[in-house]
């Protein structure tokens, strides 16, 4: 059983305006993670997941693994160092120039900590090709740290120098089969933000230096945002915001929402891979580029997007899905009459029966019993545990009864349960859950 006092989260508390080796606070997600110990700086833009961050990573890359299952991708792992001169020949070095973060062998051949990956596909493709038209589509993935040499940092991982992205590639015969792999791709890509129930909206984009002929932006509303989308309630359309606040569908006045690039699709075309060469052979044995498109979300900044998207500024508040951990159970303070009657053994017990319930590797037991429940409480709720079960008073009456409180519910009061009538709360709120999620 997983037990707080042996979790690695050095807290701390961040006076208000100060810095923290070199690293302005500047919004409340980069505050929540720091100060509840999930994150910290090591320079300018760089920073250190902890366990807790980590285990809020592996769940959303669990979500994405399953959704690129369903589409059909295959797991690959590119180097994240990549030669310049496949930069030079896309034609993007120097289209790009300041934000590569560009190194040198001993040799003086030149690379750069790859931002993303599009050259390397088509050089991979074009070195084992030219591949046959019966093995398209060709769907690949992988998920990987990719780097940015941001002019100024901020936001901690909502714009960091280093940050993990899935970074997904899909070849084709020609653009009417990427389109089709494409709307696939769109499905998938929905029902990853329906299981994170997060408000993120698809907008047609501008291609910019990646090129292509079809593009579009994945944007959470949030009120810390660079971006900004408009809604139009009368049909329904979202779009960028452009500076004109009528809707381009039906004219009609939009509301303006702050927002938070989390995932970005391009159907590329040829641009990479004629450049580099990277061809199949049609049925009649004529070699052609082949057709891209790429899908890419920003998985560390989508964590930190969706505690701005709903946290308070005081209190950090998951999609249930990912939350580090979704239980919590916190027992009497030792040496109290409730401690005398229901013990760690005891609270222990508790925590095994929920986790068996459908929580495996899931709960976590706050062990600290010298602190009072009302402190151990007030630090669970900041960290935002979906579940939070206390054994308090309630549990010298016959049969014992816990107080559960579910964060995003908000309540004033807890339920006070049974163990049975706990677990049956439990797994009844998560079936919700999973039904409200699309497909």
């Amino acid at each position: 059983m997983r037990l707080i006092s042996k979790t690695f989260q050095p807290l701390i508390t961040i006076p208000k305006g100060a810095k923290i080796k070199n690293t302005d606070i500047t919004c409340k997600s980069q505050k929540l993670l720091l100060e509840n110990g999930l994150l910290r700086p090591t320079s300018s833009g760089f920073f250190t997941l902890l366990p807790l961050a980590r285990r809020v990573l592996n769940k959303l890359e669990h979500i994405i693994h399953q959704q690129m299952d369903f589409v059909g991708a295959q797991r690959i792992s590119l180097p994240n160092l990549t030669s310049s001169k496949l930069w030079e020949t896309s034609g993007r070095l120097n289209a790009i120039g300041p934000e590569l973060i560009k190194v040198e062998d001993r040799h003086g051949k030149k690379y750069l900590l790859a931002p993303t990956h599009e050259e390397a596909i088509s050089e991979l493709l074009a070195d084992v090709g030219p591949v046959s038209h019966k093995q398209l589509p060709l769907l690949v993935y992988q998920i990987s740290n990719k780097y940015r040499d941001e002019h100024r940092p901020k936001h901690g991982l909502l714009r960091s120098r280093e940050f993990s992205m899935l970074d997904a590639y899909s070849l084709h015969q020609d653009h009417d089969t990427a389109a089709i792999t494409y709307d696939r791709f769109t499905d998938a890509y929905r029902h990853i933000f329906d299981k994170l129930d997060l408000p993120v909206y698809r907008v047609e984009a501008p291609t910019g230096d990646m090129g292509g002929t079809i593009s579009h932006e994945w944007q959470l509303t949030a009120a810390a945002g660079e971006d900004a989308i408009k809604l139009c309630s009368s049909c329904s359309h979202t779009e960028l915001a452009d500076g004109n606040s009528q809707c381009s569908q039906c004219g009609k006045e939009t509301k303006q929402i702050n927002s938070i690039e989390v995932g970005h699709t391009f159907i590329l075309g040829t641009k990479y891979s004629e450049s580099l060469k990277a061809n199949f052979v049609e049925s009649h044995g004529t070699q052609v580029p082949l057709t891209m498109a790429c899908y890419g979300i920003g998985i560390t900044r989508l964590l930190a997007a969706s505690l701005e998207a709903l946290s308070s500024e005081t209190a950090m508040r998951w999609p249930r899905a990912i939350a580090p951990y979704s239980a919590i159970v916190i027992g009497p303070k030792e040496g109290s009459k409730e401690w005398a009657h229901h013990d760690f053994e005891k609270v222990l017990e508790v925590s095994i029966r929920i986790s068996e319930a459908g929580l495996e590797d899931d709960v976590v037991v706050d062990d600290r019993h010298a602190l009072t429940i009302g402190k151990r409480m007030m630090m669970a709720d900041r960290m935002g545990y979906p579940y939070i079960i206390v054994c308090g008073r309630s549990t010298l009456e016959s049969p014992s009864r816990y107080e559960l409180y579910q964060t995003h519910l908000q309540q004033s009061k807890p339920q006070l349960l049974t163990l049975s009538e706990l677990i049956t709360a439990i797994t009844d709120s998560r079936g919700e859950e999973k039904i409200s999620v699309r497909g």
